[in-house]
């Protein structure tokens, strides 16, 4: 296996050196190399990939290339010297197509560069981070971290914002920038440089074209004049100052999107009536409200985080600069005092937006809770109706029972008697001519010694038939008893009491 297919060759190299050139307390490597070996695949690109650019400011002149070539790269990163002479600033940017897409960058053209400048290593958290949307468990760590160290001063942090992209559904995308200084600071025998790494994640970075041209810098090989060490030292703490610039204003814009949404449909939700508006309407309102109280939740959540990195980076920068007054550190980041003082404002902005969007939230839920409320009565309304009809379907069915009762018991009385009359052919009865009437033949007694045990044999048959019907269901047998309160059950109970009470 190769070192360009095999991790942990690739990052040992940087891993090794650590220790040598930053505090070892501080250094986990074994943490750093599971951390690389997991989180990198996502992070740098697995295709050979590049868009790195390399800007330097000289004493004699100031240029920039773009590297396309992960051959080209890795070349200016073992051939040429980490720090030329007269080099007093060099900005290396790496680019991402996209905020969810890996950073352009090979690992061991990254390695290379960790390894070449020995970066410090906080700065792999901030790397770490790339490859995916900003996480909502870190929307508000600027994983702000400085390291000073003799004439060394080592600054990372990573700042989340939002920026207005083309879409028409969500026209607002959460980005981060990363940002990675070395200070070395100028001694009697070593001239002072300053070194940045910047993570962009977009290729048309609006902080990268402002830091050019902050720079003075065209976007081309030609060679342009230089700058003084005091006048680079000023340019230096102006990195920061532009990409902290070109991304907080944003929350101004995105605020405002996030009102007029809100007042859509809050002004939805005050007009909404129970018993006009369907439950997925509602639903549809309430579920819209709730995304935008997140938004702007997430968004007082990072406008908080940028107020921290902001202020404990204006003293980070005045130290690095060698000034500990209080004036002195507003100085030393421009537009620092303004960023904060907007900042600010957009956090009392999302203070005031988020209370109003809960309070239209709980207001769209009541007419939602309100409208099933009033489903419920409609349907208990029809329920009773139906009850009602029941009940009458009920009586109706029970007189038909009791009729039928009364022909089945009149039946059994005359059933066999029809049955011996149909069986002695109606032998019984004689018309006598003399007398002219009907008499009663002697042999009647037949009849009756027949028609009386057979009733009475039917009715005990029929007797006989319940009770095995109340023992096989084991219930008591009642055949001329009424039932107990006690045994009846409560819906017999009940249909009862409302027979009674009509």
């Amino acid at each position: 296996m190769t070192v360009d297919n095999d991790p942990v060759q690739i990052w040992r190299p940087y891993l090794q050196q650590l220790p040598s050139h930053h505090d070892p307390s501080s250094v986990n490597l074994a943490n750093l190399e599971d951390q690389f070996l997991n989180g990198v695949p996502r992070v740098l690109t697995r295709k050979n990939e590049t868009h790195v650019r390399v800007t330097d400011v000289y004493d004699d002149h100031r240029a920039t290339k773009l590297h396309t070539n992960s051959k080209s790269l890795q070349n200016f990163l073992t051939t040429e010297s980490a720090i030329p002479d007269g080099l007093n600033i060099r900005i290396v940017s790496i680019y991402s197509p996209a905020a969810i897409a890996p950073l352009e960058v090979t690992p061991l053209s990254m390695a290379l560069l960790l390894e070449r400048y020995a970066v410090h290593p906080s700065f792999i958290q901030v790397l770490l981070s790339f490859g995916r949307n900003v996480h909502i468990s870190e929307a508000g760590n600027g994983l702000l971290c400085v390291n000073e160290r003799d004439n060394d001063t080592y600054v990372s942090y990573q700042l989340n914002y939002v920026e207005k992209t083309g879409r028409r559904l969500i026209p607002w995308s959460w980005r981060h920038t990363g940002v990675y200084h070395h200070r070395r600071q100028p001694s009697q025998n070593e001239k002072g440089y300053d070194f940045f790494i910047l993570l962009h994640p977009n290729e048309d970075s609006i902080s990268d074209k402002r830091i050019l041209n902050g720079l003075g810098i065209f976007e081309d090989s030609r060679l342009q004049p230089g700058l003084s060490r005091n006048e680079a030292r000023d340019q230096s703490i102006l990195v920061h100052s532009l990409v902290l610039s070109s991304f907080i204003c944003n929350w101004r814009w995105y605020l405002r999107y996030l009102g007029d949404r809100f007042e859509e449909y809050n002004d939805r939700a005050l007009v909404d009536l129970p018993d006009e508006s369907t439950p997925l309407e509602s639903y549809r309102t309430v579920s819209e409200l709730r995304n935008l109280n997140d938004f702007a939740l997430r968004a007082h959540v990072c406008c908080r985080g940028n107020l921290d990195l902001v202020s404990a980076l204006k003293p980070v920068i005045a130290s690095s600069l060698r000034r500990r007054t209080l004036d002195s550190a507003g100085q030393a980041l421009p537009g620092c005092e303004a960023l904060l003082l907007a900042l600010q404002g957009y956090i009392k902005s999302c203070e005031e937006l988020i209370p109003r969007m809960r309070n239209a939230i709980d207001l769209a839920g009541y007419t939602l809770s309100l409208h099933n409320q009033l489903e419920t009565a409609r349907v208990d309304r029809e329920l009773r109706d139906l009850t009602s009809s029941l009940k009458r379907l009920q009586e109706d069915n029970m007189n038909d029972s009791a009729a039928v009762k009364v022909i089945t018991f009149v039946s059994a009385i005359y059933l066999p008697g029809s049955f011996i009359v149909s069986l002695y052919g109606m032998n019984f009865f004689v018309f006598d001519e003399d007398l002219r009437q009907i008499v009663i033949a002697k042999d009647f007694w037949v009849f009756l010694a027949t028609w009386i045990p057979l009733t009475l044999i039917t009715g005990l048959i029929y007797v006989l038939i319940v009770w095995f019907d109340a023992w096989w269901k084991r219930k008591p047998f009642r055949f001329f008893q009424r039932p107990r309160k006690e045994d009846m059950s409560e819906p017999e109970m009940q249909v009862g009491k409302e027979f009674a009470s009509e």
